[in-house]
C-alpha cells in the first residue's frame, strides 16, 4: 500500500479556518460524506462546530433571524425558547429528517414521530424570509416545493396525518359509514385538531382531493355554519368563543377551505387562486407608510358565501332529529367579486365609532389602524358601498384581526370580522359576516379578502 497522502489527507491538515472556508461551499450531504473519509474529518464536522453547520444550514434554508426580526415583540416572545436554544446542526438535522420521513413513507399517517416531523415542516414554512425581490426566491420555499413534488402522496401531508380516523374534519372517503350525514354533535370532535395542523393547512391551501370531496365541503360547512362556534364572546368572528380574542384555528381553516372554492367560482380570468406557501407567506412588501403596518392602503379582492336561511336554521335546530341535514350535498350561494379600496382614517369620529369598539383583548405592540373606503362589485351600474373598520393584532401578536362595517341605503348593514392568520401583511383575511345588530339566530356566513397583488395572474 502506498504511503503517499491522499487529497483528503492534505485537506484535513489545512488550518481550521481555511478548512471551514472550503467546507462552507458543501451541501449537508457532501459534508456527511466528507466526514466518512477519516477519523479527523469526522471529528472536524462534529455537531458543535457551529460555524460549519451554520454555513451548511444556509445552503438549504433561509436564515431564520430575518423572519424573527420581522415579528412583533409579542410574537417573537412566543418563539423565544426556540430562538434561545437554536442549534444549527440540530435544526438542520431535524428538518432533513422530516423531509426524509415524508418522502420515504407512503403512509404518512402511520409515522411514529409525526408530530415532530410536521412541526419541523411548519417551522420551515413560518421562517420563510419575506422577499421584496422576485428574482431571489426563498430557500425555504424551494425546499417545500421540492418536498411536495417528491413525496409519494403529498396531499396526505396537509390533511391526513394529524386527524383521528373518526374525525369528520377529513375528506373521509376511506372511513367506515362515510355516507352518514355530519351532525353538529359529531363536530364536537373537530376541536381536537392540533392548532399547528390547521395552521399548516391554511399556509398550504386546499388540496386537489379536498376540492373534489363532498365530505370535505360538508366538514367545513359543519363548522362555518354552526352558531355555537360564534357569538358575543367571539364578537361574531373566527375567534375562540371565550372572550380571549385568540384565533379559532379549526374554524379559520374551515373558512379558508370553503372560500377558496367560492372565490374560484367568482374570480373570472383576471385573477388566480391565491393558494400555496408563496401566496400565504411571501407577500411583496408594501410601499405603504410606516404607520400602515397592516398594509391597509392597497386594493383587496374577495367575496362571500351564504346558505339559504331555511337551511341554516334547519342545520342548527333540527340536526339532532332522526333525519339530520347533510351539508355534503348542499351548495351555498356566493356573492359577487368585490374590490375594496381602503385608506387610513385617524379622525376622532372613527376612533370613537361604537361599531368599531371591541371588548376582546388585543396586542398593543402595534397601534390599531382605523380606515374607511369603498367596496364595489364587478357590475359598473351599481354604486360603490361605504366601508369602514379597523386592523389590530390578536393577543399573541402573530395574526391580525380585521373588522369591516358595510353601509348602504343610508344605514349600517353588515359586520365582517376576520383574521389574517399567517401574519402581518401576509396572505388572506378569513372571517364571518353577520348583521350589525346581531339579532338572535340571524344569518351568517363566510367571507375572504386577499391583497389584490397576490391574486393577479402574473404573481
Amino acid at each position: 500500500m502506498s504511503d503517499r497522502p491522499t487529497p483528503q489527507d492534505g485537506l484535513i491538515h489545512l488550518a481550521p479556518e481555511l478548512l471551514e472556508l472550503i467546507l462552507a461551499y458543501l451541501t449537508p450531504f457532501d459534508l456527511h460524506r466528507f466526514g466518512q473519509t477519516c477519523h479527523r474529518a469526522k471529528a472536524f464536522i462534529r455537531p458543535n462546530n457551529a460555524i460549519l453547520w451554520k454555513s451548511a444550514f444556509l445552503q438549504v434554508f433561509d436564515n431564520p433571524k430575518h423572519s424573527w426580526d420581522a415579528l412583533t415583540p409579542s410574537a417573537r416572545a412566543g418563539i423565544r425558547q426556540l430562538e434561545e436554544q437554536w442549534d444549527w446542526y440540530t435544526e438542520l438535522n431535524r428538518r432533513l429528517k422530516a423531509y426524509k420521513a415524508i418522502c420515504t413513507d407512503s403512509n404518512v399517517s402511520l409515522l411514529t414521530n409525526i408530530d415532530d416531523t410536521m412541526t419541523a415542516l411548519l417551522d420551515v414554512a413560518r421562517t420563510l424570509s419575506l422577499q421584496d425581490d422576485d428574482e431571489r426566491i426563498s430557500l425555504n420555499l424551494k425546499f417545500l416545493d421540492q418536498l411536495f413534488k417528491k413525496a409519494p402522496d403529498p396531499e396526505k401531508i396537509v390533511h391526513d396525518y394529524h386527524r383521528d380516523f373518526e374525525s369528520p374534519s377529513l375528506p373521509l372517503e376511506f372511513i367506515a359509514d362515510a355516507d352518514r350525514p355530519l351532525t353538529r354533535s359529531m363536530m364536537r370532535r373537530a376541536a381536537a385538531i392540533p392548532k399547528w395542523a390547521s395552521h399548516f393547512h391554511i399556509l398550504y391551501g386546499p388540496t386537489l382531493r379536498e376540492a373534489e370531496s363532498l365530505r370535505a365541503k360538508a366538514s367545513a360547512r359543519a363548522l362555518v355554519y354552526d352558531w355555537s362556534f360564534i357569538g358575543i364572546n367571539a364578537e361574531w368572528g373566527p375567534l375562540m368563543n371565550d372572550n380571549s380574542g385568540n384565533v379559532n384555528w379549526s374554524l379559520t381553516e374551515a373558512i379558508m377551505s370553503l372560500m377558496i372554492r367560492i372565490f374560484n367560482n367568482t374570480r373570472g380570468t383576471s385573477f388566480r387562486s391565491p393558494i400555496g406557501f408563496r401566496s400565504n407567506i411571501m407577500l411583496p412588501i408594501s410601499s405603504a407608510s410606516p404607520k400602515d403596518w397592516a398594509g391597509v392602503t392597497r386594493d383587496f379582492v374577495g367575496t362571500y358565501g351564504f346558505l339559504d336561511y331555511r337551511a341554516l336554521v334547519h342545520y342548527n335546530f333540527a340536526n339532532g332529529m332522526e333525519y339530520p341535514m347533510d351539508l355534503a350535498s348542499y351548495e351555498e350561494a356566493s356573492g359577487d367579486l368585490m374590490r375594496l379600496k381602503l385608506m387610513i382614517n385617524e379622525t376622532e369620529e372613527i376612533r370613537n365609532d361604537v361599531r368599531l369598539r371591541t371588548k376582546l383583548p388585543f396586542c398593543e405592540d402595534l397601534p390599531p389602524i382605523f380606515f374607511n373606503g369603498t367596496s364595489k362589485g364587478r357590475g359598473g351600474a351599481r354604486p360603490a358601498i361605504s366601508v369602514r373598520g379597523f386592523a389590530r393584532l390578536v393577543p399573541a401578536g402573530a395574526s391580525v384581526r380585521w373588522r369591516f362595517i358595510i353601509r348602504y341605503g343610508g344605514a349600517d348593514q353588515w359586520q365582517l370580522d376576520g383574521v389574517q392568520p399567517c401574519g402581518v401583511r401576509t396572505g388572506g383575511i378569513f372571517g364571518l359576516w353577520s348583521h350589525v345588530d346581531h339579532d338572535d339566530n340571524g344569518p351568517t356566513g363566510p367571507f375572504a379578502y386577499w391583497p389584490a397583488e397576490i391574486c393577479h395572474t402574473d404573481f
